[in-house]
């Protein structure tokens, strides 16, 4: 009963158009899938595995040749202004530079500062600086996950747990658990409202496309993998199994594929259909004429469906009197021979 009214509404409101010059903004919305979807170009710019970040632990060596035994070793690490401290020498910044070029620095730095006269300077990365974050949603291997700080992208928590299942959507999200909004709204009981507002949405083709802006996974974030919404059309009129149906999220559906999809018509000389349709960005339906006959022959009239669409097969005055007429042939002369 609802769907009549709505039906009726729709066909009372004065906003009309027809398939073959129907208005781009009117149109359903190209489809894409996670087929389109790039994951390797997910990836931020790679730096060289050599490369000091903040947070590294480096284990320094400065040998003078003088020692008597090994020289000292010292566990240091990278502060977040880049410097690490050294003994006698002082704070020296290391970070964003390679392993060879840090090592030159900090022997000029202690030749510069009168500590050393010709030291040898060795350093070794022990320990990468990580980030831990937690992927949940459509992904084969929901969990909490330590990423390295060199590699703290997108893409690098994907592979960790494990990729995308088959219900994954385009649609990302990231949110910063870290963010000083969240954190001072966890104290104020309004995280959970507050994650939502803060989220970074990302769209997997776009973002594979370039056409994201850069973004970074900090520590403590969440990414979030939504899952495929279920989308159906709704299919009435002269049609054999007048239903709703669910549709692919991935492949596009046209109007010869909804009347396929509920059965075929019961006339098959039917042949106007209007498709009522209202997407997000309306304000209120419009109803787009069509017609069968133009749509088996191709092109612009074999109207490509959006999710929400309710295609009504129209009765029509000479579909009425065919109908009428088979329906009488049909009972009269069954009802006129005595047993049938």
């Amino acid at each position: 009963m609802a769907l009549g009214l709505l039906v009726m509404a729709a066909g009372c409101h004065k906003t009309r158009y027809h398939a073959s010059n129907l208005p781009p903004e009117m149109s359903a919305s190209k489809v894409e899938g996670r087929h389109q979807v790039d994951l390797s170009r997910l990836a931020q710019a790679s730096t060289p595995s050599d490369v000091i970040h903040r947070g590294d632990v480096l284990e320094v060596t400065i040998a003078t040749g003088m020692e008597e035994s090994a020289p000292p070793r010292w566990p240091l690490r990278v502060a977040d202004n880049g410097e690490i401290k050294i003994p006698l020498v002082g704070a020296v910044h290391v970070a964003g530079m390679l392993l060879p070029d840090a090592e030159q620095v900090v022997r000029q730095e202690s030749i510069k500062r009168q500590v050393y006269r010709d030291p040898h300077v060795s350093l070794l990365l022990k320990t990468r600086q990580t980030v831990r974050v937690t992927v949940v949603g459509a992904v084969a291997k929901p969990g909490t996950y330590q990423l390295p700080q060199a590699n703290q992208d997108l893409l690098a928590a994907l592979i960790a747990a494990g990729g995308l299942t088959e219900k994954a959507s385009t649609i990302v999200e990231i949110r910063n658990m870290q963010s000083p909004q969240v954190l001072q709204a966890s104290y104020n009981g309004e995280r959970s409202t507050l994650m939502q507002n803060d989220a970074l949405r990302i769209d997997l083709v776009e973002a594979s496309a370039g056409l994201t802006p850069e973004y970074r996974i900090q520590d403590g974030s969440i990414v979030v993998v939504r899952e495929q919404e279920p989308t159906t059309i709704q299919v009435i009129g002269l049609v054999r199994r007048p239903n709703q149906f669910e549709i692919p999220p991935d492949k596009p559906v046209r109007l010869l594929d909804a009347i396929a999809l509920a059965g075929g018509l019961t006339l098959e000389l039917a042949d106007k259909v209007q498709i009522i349709r209202q997407l997000d960005d309306m304000e209120e339906p419009v109803v787009i004429g069509a017609s069968i006959r133009a749509a088996k022959k191709g092109g612009a009239a074999n109207l490509p469906l959006a999710p929400g669409d309710v295609v009504s097969v129209e009765e029509t005055p000479l579909t009425f009197t065919v109908g009428t007429i088979q329906n009488f042939v049909r009972f009269g002369f069954s009802a006129a021979i005595p047993g049938l």
